[in-house]
């Protein structure tokens, strides 16, 4: 039988940081830096969250909320970790932050490539809307926009 992942959920805190940052280098090309989470962290618009599986942080997602719309800034997986339905259960966690915090839809950009991705988000709602050519300056890639309303 299949073991069922039941992640515990929390706002992402300044101690989480070198965990977070680890993450973060090896889900994105363009990893940020120290003083960027530090300064996403005291962003009053903008909520980011944790999981957390046996004491160690196997996720986490952030959203910024702006006029009712809340931007979807990233969500990451560890590698260890994907395939597990992880993901699905942090996009869900973070739907409803920004439900919480006011906002009437949710939007993000997600790699053409990245069909894991782009089925997490459809399970949760979302809708493709179009394409941003060339948007990710590591291989040129266009990024579809996907939005979600309430």
């Amino acid at each position: 039988m299949e073991k069922k992942i039941r992640p515990v959920f929390r706002l992402c805190e300044e101690k989480d940081l070198p965990a977070v940052m680890a993450l973060d280098g090896e889900a994105f090309f363009a990893p940020w830096s120290r003083d960027t989470w530090q300064r996403e962290l005291q962003n009053r618009i903008a909520v980011w969250i944790v999981a957390e599986l046996e004491n160690q942080i196997a996720g986490y997602a952030g959203i910024c909320n702006v006029a009712g719309q809340a931007q979807v800034m990233r969500v990451a997986v560890k590698k260890t970790m994907r395939n597990q339905g992880l993901g699905l259960l942090l996009t869900t966690e973070l739907i409803h932050k920004a439900w919480d915090a006011g906002a009437e839809a949710v939007t993000l950009e997600v790699r053409e490539s990245n069909i894991a991705a782009q089925t997490v988000y459809e399970r949760c709602g979302f809708v493709s809307k179009g394409v941003r050519p060339d948007y990710y300056e590591d291989t040129h890639e266009g990024a579809v926009i996907m939005w979600l309303y309430r």
